[in-house]
């Protein structure tokens, strides 16, 4: 949204507030190899990660023909699921190789992110996307479509890479570089998380806290703020 309100040069009277993430549920300490391995994950197996109501609108079909792609080139990996929806069966059937650990939540929740290795969001219809922001926190590199969702959040070869949505050739490049290259998974997993630190609540409401003093401020100064050229 923030980057289509540029687009537009809609600039007058907008303010825009990000979500924010308890970074102590989501954190590079929730990892746990001894969970990873109790769903028959090997503790040097790179994890693909996704995470998510699983419906065909979040590109399941894209993840699982970019995850053929992966099988086809002989990379060696393991693909993670969280989450539940009414194409769980679809997407079982699709990837009968992959762990689907179900619903998750809290610090389930964040011990299940930790203990990936990557995600993988090929999704274009997310409005902020807090599940890469959740991924980013714990430590995650992020391979993600080029879309609202994720242009915010990832920085394109720093802590993640932003694919042309559906392109699932590009998007098995991008993973197959961070399965096979654990320095490079863990240096774009580390500026993930240092990028998502700006995102804790308290940063986030004292932002939003500060937007209202500077508008009455404003007001009791007597200014006025300009009104957008939009009706």
């Amino acid at each position: 949204m923030a980057q289509l309100l540029r687009d537009q040069r809609m600039n007058y009277d907008v303010g825009i507030w990000s979500r924010g993430i308890d970074r102590e549920i989501f954190h590079p300490g929730q990892r746990d190899l001894a969970w990873r391995r109790s769903l028959g994950i090997a503790d040097d197996e790179p994890t693909v990660g996704f995470v998510g109501r699983l419906v065909m609108e979040k590109g399941l079909d894209v993840f699982s023909e970019t995850i053929d792609r992966l099988v086809r080139r002989g990379i060696r990996h393991r693909v993670l699921v969280v989450g539940d929806g009414p194409a769980r069966d679809w997407f079982e059937k699709r990837l009968p190789d992959a762990v689907f650990a179900g619903f998750q939540a809290g610090a389930d929740l964040g011990r299940a992110v930790a203990s990936m290795d990557m995600l993988f969001n090929p999704s274009v219809t997310e409005t902020f996307g807090n599940v890469t922001l959740e991924a980013m926190a714990a430590g995650l590199p992020v391979v993600a479509a080029s879309a609202t969702g994720s242009q915010s959040l990832v920085a394109d070869g720093v802590t993640g890479r932003l694919v042309r949505p559906g392109a699932c050739d590009l998007f098995c490049e991008a993973l197959s570089h961070y399965c096979t290259a654990e320095a490079a998974r863990e240096a774009a997993g580390a500026a993930g998380f240092e990028a998502s630190q700006r995102y804790g609540w308290d940063a986030v409401n004292g932002e939003l806290a500060d937007a209202y003093l500077r508008v009455i401020r404003q007001h009791n100064e007597g200014g006025r703020q300009r009104r957008s050229p939009v009706p």
